[in-house]
């Protein structure tokens, strides 16, 4: 029980931490990328387990964000029309929610919002796994063999995003 009380803790530390932020984090100057992307083992609110892993082959968007999070929820439409476009060329988009409250929040926004892909619960472990995340949204690009390609710290434009993964698409391995 210790564990879980210390867990939460740190959760909540972390939330404080980016609400200073103000959401968005300081751009960093791209420690991240040409690395291999940390996996994970993350559950959805239905209990299905998401793996970095069995992902291989695909591009993805690993996607940090808060439902309370103005700019998050910014995003979510370029996201979801980004998924539905591209997925059959290979493209998968992970949400991971930094809720406190996840099981309570999560079911009505995704249904409010329409989302499309999924939505796991973040733990300690993944958020310092990738860097600790500064600020939220945090968004990583991955290529298909699990190296992190890219990087955003704060909400960017839809096309943004599409660019990095649109290139990426268009590489063969």
């Amino acid at each position: 029980m210790k564990s879980v009380g210390r867990d939460f803790l740190v959760f909540t530390f972390v939330a404080l931490i980016l609400l200073s932020y103000g959401c968005g984090g300081r751009e960093d100057s791209g420690a991240l990328t040409s690395h291999a992307a940390p996996d994970f083992s993350l559950k959805d609110l239905n209990g299905r387990t998401y793996r970095l892993t069995d992902l291989k082959g695909q591009v993805v968007v690993l996607n940090f964000f808060a439902t309370w999070c103005g700019p998050c929820r910014n995003e979510i439409p370029d996201f979801i029309q980004l998924h539905q476009r591209l997925r059959t060329q290979g493209l998968e988009i992970i949400g991971v929610s930094l809720d406190q409250d996840p099981g309570t929040v999560l079911g009505p926004f995704i249904k409010h919002y329409g989302i499309t892909y999924p939505i796991v619960l973040g733990t300690r472990e993944v958020v310092l796994d990738y860097g600790g995340i500064q600020g939220i949204p945090t968004t990583f690009i991955i290529d298909r063999n699990g190296t992190i390609s890219d990087y955003f710290i704060g909400l960017r434009p839809g096309y943004q995003i599409e660019a990095s993964v649109t290139k990426l698409l268009q590489q063969t391995g």
